[in-house]
């Protein structure tokens, strides 16, 4: 890893436009994570473009360089940078239309496919914040107030509040160091780990209406109907996912939240002893041992049967 933050570090300073963009659906991590390096390299004197396929969603447009973000690809940079992103196709652009190949790759998913010329992926870190973190003295770049909130975000939302199993010393002394850099602890805590809209409780109601529960296996979804319903802006599930891991019987949980085009996102939970990162890869998706996503293709009902077998038997193996 010393060797490619090195080589990480010569080409950023050597650029001077840099484009950076993390997955579609984004989570606090992917958007800590974008804006962070975005306003270090802006301080830097650098050029920076961010981008997200559907723009930056609006429960994270508190966020310093919030108004950075764009939607479309900047065709003109000499760096490409990749954040929090598994996987190339994961991106939601048209991976033909990159204005290059992706120069350098950050990220702390186990299940990452190495794509990019550089690729700085540390399974252990709690968060592809925490890489950032790490990244910024030897790059020479700052870390402003505006830099520790937004990679205090991504470490806060990727840990559900120090919460998960992931969290490591290491995290909590970066913490400290952030909060030292002026990074609003409790109001981060408040507004990307407790606070939800109404709406998007309403939109939990209905997931919660038909939720099931079998030998430590919760799961439950939520369909195009239900969005509608509410006027759940999103394509998301709003964060239920997690809610439903606080269930005391709930060893696994699985969330299916239907897409357009028919298409329908999983999204898995476990506790420690269970690697439900290998469900998801059967399926072509990734993630972490503890939580993973994928996207498939097909009929809800049956893609739930089909995943709900797989995830029985991954329960039954070691982790």
């Amino acid at each position: 890893m010393s060797l490619q933050f090195d080589a990480a570090g010569a080409a950023v300073e050597r650029a001077e436009r840099i484009a950076i963009v993390s997955h579609e659906r984004p989570d606090g991590d992917a958007i800590g994570s974008l804006l962070g390096l975005s306003l270090a390299l802006q301080a830097a004197g650098k050029h920076v473009s961010p981008a997200l396929v559907g723009g930056l969603p609006k429960r994270y447009g508190f966020l310093p360089g919030a108004e950075l973000v764009g939607q479309s690809l900047a065709p003109d940079c000499d760096l490409l940078i990749l954040v929090d992103c598994a996987a190339l196709d994961r991106i939601g652009f048209d991976v033909g239309a990159l204005p290059r190949h992706p120069d350098i790759n950050i990220d702390h998913h186990p299940t990452n496919t190495n794509f990019a010329a550089i690729n700085l992926v540390d399974p252990q870190a709690a968060a592809t914040t925490e890489i950032l973190y790490q990244a910024l003295t030897p790059w020479s770049l700052p870390l402003s107030t505006e830099v520790a909130t937004n990679l205090l975000a991504g470490l806060l939302t990727d840990t559900i509040g120090f919460r998960t199993s992931s969290t490591r010393p290491y995290s909590l002394r970066m913490a400290a160091d952030l909060l030292e850099s002026g990074a609003p602890l409790m109001e981060l805590y408040d507004r990307v780990i407790s606070r939800v809209s109404l709406v998007a409780a309403r939109y939990w109601g209905r997931g919660l209406a038909r939720l099931e529960h079998e030998d430590g296996l919760v799961w439950s979804s939520l369909t195009l109907a239900d969005r509608k319903a509410v006027s759940y802006p999103g394509d998301d599930d709003a964060e239920l996912v997690n809610i439903l891991m606080t269930i005391e019987q709930a060893r696994v949980v699985v969330l299916f939240v239907e897409q357009p085009a028919g298409k329908v996102k999983i999204s898995w939970r476990a506790e420690p002893g269970v690697d439900v990162s290998a469900v998801a890869t059967r399926f072509g998706g990734g993630g972490h041992k503890p939580a993973a996503g994928a996207m498939l293709t097909g009929d809800l009902g049956e893609i739930e049967a089909t995943v709900l077998a797989a995830t029985r038997e991954a329960m039954k193996q070691p982790a």
